[in-house]
C-alpha cells in the first residue's frame, strides 16, 4: 500500500480521507483512515478485477446478516493499470504472531459457519485451481525452467489433478486465503474479524481454505526465515491435519495441496528466495511423492 492509493481516492473520488498510518504487513499492505464523519477505516488494495471486488463487496454484506464478522466494504474504486482501491469498514481485534491450538480451533470452527452460504449465489465462480494444466491462471512454466527436481514435482501434481477439467464444487462461502494473518482476534481469542478478502469471494469447498491454513502453517513451521518466535509447533500443525484427515476426502486434499504448491513455487520464484522455493519443493513432495 502506498500513499498514492489514498491520495487518488480523494483526488478522483472526493472521500475526504485522513491518513492515520500504514501497515506494511502482508502482500499489500493496507492503510489506516479516517472519514469525514470519524469514523475509522480500512484501505486495501486487491489482487482481482473491480467486477469481482463489487461482488465481494455484495456478497460480504450478505454475509454479514448471518453475524459473521466480515467487514462491509463500503466504496471500490478502479485505479486504473489493473489495480483495485477497497475502503473497508476497520474490524475490532488483533492478529496473532503465534498460532496456538486455541488459534487454530478458532479459525476452523469460524470456516465451519461457512457451510451453505453461496447456496442462493450460483454466479459466484469457484477458486481457480492451477494444477500445471494448459490455461490455468497460474502458468507453471517458470517453475518448470527451475530443475528437475521442480519438473518431477509437476508430473506428480498433473498426476493428481486426474480430471483435466477439475474444479472446486459446493455451495460454500470459500476464503481462498484463509490464514492466521487475515483474522483478528479479540481479548478471549475468539475471532473478531475474518479480513484481506483481496482475492475476491469464491463458491466451493469450504475445506479448500482450511488446506491453505495447513500450507501457511507448514511453510511457518519448516522454514529458517520464520521468526522463532512466530513459528507454529508442531501440534498445532498436526490439529489442522486432523481436521482435515476426517472432514476432507484424501484425493481432494492431494488436489487442493498441489495446487497450493503451484502457487506457492510461482510466488516464491517471481518475488520470493532459493530456500522459499526449496521449502515449498518440500512441502509439495510431502503430500504428492
Amino acid at each position: 500500500m502506498s500513499l498514492d492509493v489514498v491520495q487518488a481516492l480523494n483526488e478522483w473520488a472526493g472521500l475526504g480521507l485522513e491518513l492515520v498510518g500504514l501497515i506494511e504487513e502482508g502482500q499489500s499492505g493496507a492503510a489506516c483512515v479516517r472519514r469525514p464523519d470519524g469514523r475509522d477505516a480500512i484501505v486495501t488494495t486487491a489482487f482481482a478485477s473491480i467486477e469481482l471486488m463489487r461482488q465481494t463487496a455484495d456478497v460480504l454484506a450478505e454475509v454479514r446478516t448471518h453475524e459473521i464478522p466480515v467487514p462491509l466494504h463500503e466504496f471500490v474504486f478502479d485505479l486504473g493499470d489493473g489495480r483495485v482501491a477497497v475502503v473497508q469498514e476497520r474490524l475490532p481485534g488483533s492478529t496473532v504472531t503465534k498460532p496456538d491450538a486455541g488459534t487454530v480451533d478458532a479459525i476452523i470452527a469460524m470456516n465451519e459457519r461457512f457451510a451453505g452460504l453461496l447456496a442462493n449465489r450460483p454466479e459466484v465462480a469457484p477458486p481457480p485451481l492451477s494444477l500445471g494444466r494448459p490455461g490455468d491462471q497460474i502458468p507453471a512454466e517458470l517453475i518448470e525452467r527451475h530443475s528437475p527436481r521442480a519438473r518431477r514435482l509437476l508430473h506428480a501434481v498433473r498426476r493428481v489433478a486426474g480430471d483435466p477439467d477439475a474444479e472446486v464444487v459446493g455451495d460454500d462461502l470459500v476464503h481462498v486465503d484463509l490464514t492466521v494473518a487475515n483474522m483478528l482476534f479479540d481479548a478471549t481469542g475468539a475471532i473478531s474479524g475474518v479480513i484481506d478478502w483481496n482475492y475476491g469471494v469464491a463458491r466451493g469447498d469450504r475445506y479448500f481454505g482450511v488446506v491453505k491454513l495447513l500450507h501457511t502453517l507448514s511453510f511457518a513451521a519448516a522454514s529458517p526465515d520464520t521468526d522463532v518466535d512466530c513459528r507454529p509447533t508442531a501440534d498445532v500443525v498436526a490439529r489442522v491435519e486432523e481436521v482435515l484427515a476426517r472432514c476432507l476426502d484424501p484425493d481432494m486434499l492431494r488436489r487442493y495441496w498441489a495446487h497450493q504448491t503451484v502457487n506457492m513455487l510461482y510466488v516464491s520464484r517471481r518475488w520470493g528466495t532459493e530456500e522459499a522455493f526449496t521449502t515449498y519443493l518440500d512441502l509439495g513432495e510431502s503430500k504428492l511423492g
